[in-house]
């Protein structure tokens, strides 16, 4: 009989059996199979993933939207300089209606400010009428022998008063432009404020959008 030989650690160094290392074999094959089946699809893998991503993606793109200026700036910017706001809140459009009235009531109020001049200017001044006539037609003549000249108020002095109003109401037209200018980009940059509390959540379904309104 051949003794055996024995390894390190005192096990036998034979190899196997034919059926026992067949047998290993076929418990691999089980073993890295049932691993497989207990893994998630790829797919679906890949589409929790981008379905987290995109989550993400969008919740940052709503939470972190920064607040180019405060309501107050915004107001103090309008109330100087109409559409001034609008334009730091990306609003160009209504920006640029206000700058048009701006520059429309500030043409206006010089524009009737010479004209309320040129009006009370006219107030000292007199244009010729005519002559005055006697009752048989015929002019009437002063000591020197001259006829009698007839002066009338020149007529742009009638108009003293309402060239003034219209003065007056384009100021009001440039005051409220400012006043309204403000309060719109106050307002405006109010709401502005308002994507900053939305964000969109990835769900089993899809993708969830929420609102985060404080009372």
């Amino acid at each position: 009989m051949r003794p055996d030989h024995v390894g390190l650690g005192g096990f036998d160094s034979h190899p196997l059996p034919p059926r026992a290392s067949h047998f290993v074999r076929l418990a691999s094959l089980a073993l890295f199979a049932g691993a497989v089946c207990l893994l998630p699809p790829a797919r679906a893998v890949a589409q929790a993933v981008d379905s987290a991503a995109v989550g993400v993606r969008a919740s940052a793109r709503f939470d972190t939207i920064p607040l180019r200026v405060t309501p107050r700036g915004a107001f103090l910017r309008s109330l100087a300089v109409p559409g001034w706001g609008q334009a730091r809140l990306d609003r160009s459009t209504a920006g640029a209606a206000f700058v048009l009235t701006e520059t429309l009531a500030a043409v206006m109020i010089v524009k009737s400010r010479r004209q309320l001049d040129r009006a009370k200017d006219a107030r000292g001044d007199s244009i010729f009428a005519g002559y005055e006539v006697g009752s048989d037609g015929t002019p009437v003549l002063d000591e020197t022998g001259a006829p009698v000249l007839i002066y009338e108020p020149h007529p742009l002095a009638a108009r003293t008063r309402s060239r003034r109003q219209q003065f007056e109401d384009w100021i009001a037209i440039l005051a409220f432009n400012h006043l309204f200018s403000g309060a719109d980009a106050f307002v405006a940059a109010h709401l502005g404020d308002i994507p900053r509390r939305l964000s969109l959540r990835p769900t089993q379904n899809g993708l969830a959008l929420s609102a985060h309104l404080p009372w």
